[in-house]
This record gives structure tokens, C-alpha cells and sequence, in this order.
């Protein structure tokens, strides 16, 4: 029988015998692999073993916290971190991911300084609990470990949590101790333009907030709460200009001032209520004496319609506690070339450079729109500057306008003074309502269960 190779040229034959000798190495590559898998033993799968918190000790510690506020619902958790991001979840979540508890519960005694509301920042917030220490339960000695051996506490957190909130410090603290109760005052500041307000006239609204007095007409209330006294004391309350900006070329009624408070706690919503009427004081629609009798109760038994101011300036500044030593770096006492302060400030730099350069740019944008020409009555024409510069806290119309802070007002066409407004139901009144409607909330289900 005839090859089909019979009529190969000598070169295709040499090419084929090429092919069929790559073939045949391959082959007999596969079958030595076969036979080395087959006598090789198998890697031993590694298993992640569970972190036993058990061999650690732990310890009661203090947390001062940072917080930019914009973005989150409050500072307290929600129970739902998905659907309502606060800070407290972020911190939650950073401690569970460090090790440093295992859950969230009331094994770790869980205390806060101040619950603050939806977009307020804080830079003294401070939290307690108790957390995984460095020494192992097998250490006979019944002493804490110092300061400088423990974890980097502050290190440790910061790398977990996102950018706009940070651990400042920590301290240990006594088994006993609670960042609420335990905390002697806590300071607000918040942040305004002057615009047209009259600062002096705002100075004087201020010493009528200080001291002690019932705040009821100043906050929301919440009857679920039950809370029997809305007695608070402010300690002091004073206006001052803001240092380091310079924003008069702008316009007029562009520089900042900031208002400080002080005091040993505070309602619901008090700091915003409060700078509502204060900011009425400052625009000459009230008198600094409607809030003293906005104070008084019997005067004023509830609270007057007016509105909260806004809640972007609003900085819980500072909290204040006796006999309490706060750690700020990791080798306190010895020197560190690179300590967790500086990190911190490096990480506020970036982020204060960013946003000085955002205002930079809406800084020019206003110079270039306040230069745009506008139409006067007389055909006159004159820079939308000069109308800002002009512009009187009412209208011509006499229409009013009310500030509420972060550079947001409502324009109101006839004015009602704050004591001449409709008033909110009494705090008794509330309550009762409210047992009202939980008592049927309860027949309902007693119904839907029979």
C-alpha cells in the first residue's frame, strides 16, 4: 500500500518528523507530572483560627473622638448602619475590626458625653468602655500595664476608621467611671457671617442665657423620654470674632464670629434653638429681653413657634473631666520622631487644604458675580456688590429677613414677634398625649393577638 508520505518533499518530511518528535516529548511530560502528583503529598489547607479574647486581660479606658458630622445621622448608633450612618456605628465598627471587644453589648459598659444631632461635628466628644488590653491573663501581677506598654490605642483605631472621624486620645479611667455622668462641662461653638446682625445687641441676648433656668422653651421635647427637669446651667455664653479669616474684601457683613457656650449639659436641640433667637436679637427683629421672657415660664408656660438654626456650624467643642491624664501619642514620655499627633495633624492638614481650596473657588466666584452690573429705579446702574453693601436687614418692602445660619435665610413679608406666636402643646400636655396614644398602640395589639 502506497505512504502518504510518498509524496513528501525531503524538506515536509523533515518538517513532520519535527512535529511528531515535539508531540511525543510532550506526552511523556504529562506522564511524568502524572506520576510526581501522584506519589506528592498534599499542602495542608491553612485554617484561620478564631482570635481568642480570652487570653488578654482587659481594662476601662476613655476615648476622645473627632468628628465631622456632614455626613452622618447623629453621632449615636441607630441599630442600622446601612440605612442611618452615625459616628458611633464607625467607631463601633473599628473596635469589633481591631479586636479590641468582641461585641457590642452592655458586657463592655458603654458610655457617651453627648449625643449630638444630624450633621453636628464634634472635636471633644468623649466615649468609655472597657477593651482588650495588651496584658495576658497568665501575668500573675494584679497591676495595669503603664501607659506606654499598653496598645497604640489611638494608632490601632485610626487606621480603621474613616477619614472624617479620628481618635485624639485616651486615658485609662476607673471601673466605675462614665463619660456622661462623669463630665463636668461641655463647650459648643457655632460658627456664623456677621451679615447685618448687631453683635453687641447678640452680647447682650447672651447674658440672659447664662445661668441656671428651665430650657423647655428652648428645645425639642420628647415625651417618650419622660425627662422630669429641664433645668440646665450655662456656664457662660459670649460672641467673638473667628481668627485667621480674612473675607472683607468679599462684601460686606462677610466676617465670621463664633459663638461659645458653655455649660454642664444640655437638651435636645437647645444650642440650635437658642441661636435662632439670638440671631433674631442680632437682626433687630426681637429685643435681648425676649429671651429672658422666653425663659421665664410662668411668663411663657411653652415653647413659641420659631425654627432651629442649622446644624453645619455647630461644634461640640470641648468636654471636660476631673483627674483624667490623656494619652496623645504612644511613647508619651520619650521621644518619638513621628508621633500619633503628628499623623493627626498631617491627616487635618490634607483635609483643610482641600477644603480652603473649595473656598477659594466659591470666594472668586462671588467676587466675579458681585461685579456683574444691575439696573437701578433711576436707569441708574450699580455692581451687585453695591447692592449687597446696601442691603438693609428688611426689605423696602417691608418684608423681613431671618437668618438661620450657615449662610441660609427665610424671607418673612410681615414679622410676628416671638411672643406674639402660636405656642407648641406644654410639656404636660405632651406626655399625656403621648401615654394617650401608647395605651392604644397596646390595645391594638392585645386585639390583633386575640
Amino acid at each position: 500500500m502506497e505512504s502518504k508520505y510518498s509524496e513528501y518533499t525531503r524538506e515536509q518530511l523533515l518538517k513532520r518528523i519535527a512535529e511528531l518528535e515535539s508531540q511525543s516529548a510532550a506526552k511523556r511530560n504529562d506522564t511524568d507530572n502524572t506520576e510526581e502528583l501522584k506519589h506528592k503529598k498534599p499542602k495542608k489547607q491553612g485554617k484561620n483560627r478564631p482570635f481568642d479574647m480570652t487570653k488578654y486581660t482587659k481594662r476601662k479606658i476613655a476615648l476622645r473622638v473627632a468628628y465631622i458630622g456632614w455626613n452622618y445621622i447623629g453621632f449615636a448608633s441607630q441599630q442600622d448602619p446601612e440605612r442611618i450612618p452615625t459616628i458611633e456605628d464607625m467607631l463601633f465598627k473599628a473596635l469589633k475590626e481591631c479586636k479590641l471587644v468582641a461585641e457590642i453589648d452592655d458586657s463592655i459598659d458603654y458610655t457617651r458625653c453627648g449625643r449630638t444631632d444630624r450633621g453636628v461635628s464634634g472635636l471633644g466628644q468623649v466615649i468609655a468602655l472597657w477593651v482588650r488590653s495588651k496584658k495576658l491573663t497568665s501575668d500573675p501581677s494584679p497591676d495595669l500595664l503603664p501607659a506606654e506598654q499598653e496598645f497604640p490605642y489611638v494608632d490601632t483605631l485610626n487606621r480603621m476608621l474613616p477619614p472624617d472621624i479620628r481618635v485624639l486620645a485616651w486615658a485609662p479611667v476607673p471601673e466605675d467611671f462614665s463619660a456622661r455622668y462623669h463630665c463636668t462641662s461641655r463647650t459648643y461653638k457655632y460658627f456664623f457671617s456677621r451679615g447685618k446682625m448687631d453683635i453687641e445687641k447678640m452680647r447682650q441676648g447672651c447674658k440672659y442665657f447664662e445661668g441656671e433656668h428651665d430650657f423647655r422653651n428652648f428645645c425639642k421635647m420628647d415625651p417618650a423620654k419622660n425627662i422630669q427637669s429641664y433645668d440646665r446651667h450655662i456656664l457662660s455664653m459670649t460672641v467673638r470674632p473667628v481668627d485667621h479669616t480674612q473675607t472683607a474684601h468679599i462684601g460686606d457683613g462677610t466676617d465670621f464670629y463664633e459663638v461659645e457656650l458653655k455649660g454642664t449639659a444640655f437638651l435636645w436641640h437647645q444650642v440650635r434653638y437658642m441661636m435662632s433667637v439670638l440671631f433674631l436679637v442680632g437682626q433687630g427683629l426681637e429685643p435681648p429681653e425676649t429671651i429672658r421672657d422666653v425663659l421665664d415660664i410662668e411668663k411663657v408656660p411653652s415653647k413659641p413657634d420659631f425654627p432651629m438654626a442649622s446644624d453645619l456650624p455647630l461644634v461640640l467643642y470641648d468636654c471636660e473631666f476631673k483627674d483624667i491624664e490623656w494619652f496623645y501619642s504612644f511613647k508619651a514620655s520619650t521621644y518619638d520622631p513621628f508621633p500619633s499627633s503628628l499623623r493627626i495633624y498631617l491627616h487635618y492638614n490634607e483635609l483643610w487644604n482641600v477644603q480652603m481650596i473649595r473656598s477659594l473657588t466659591y470666594q472668586y466666584y462671588l467676587t466675579k458675580v458681585g461685579s456683574f452690573p444691575a439696573v437701578m429705579p433711576d436707569k441708574s446702574a450699580k455692581t451687585i456688590l453695591d447692592l449687597v453693601k446696601e442691603r438693609e436687614s428688611d426689605w423696602s418692602d417691608g418684608a423681613a429677613l431671618i437668618p438661620l445660619g450657615a449662610g441660609k435665610e427665610t424671607r418673612v413679608n410681615k414679622y410676628k414677634p416671638v411672643l406674639l406666636r402660636p405656642r407648641c402643646d406644654s410639656d404636660q400636655l405632651k406626655k399625656e398625649k403621648y401615654e394617650v396614644r401608647k395605651k392604644r398602640k397596646l390595645d391594638a395589639q392585645e386585639e390583633t393577638q386575640s
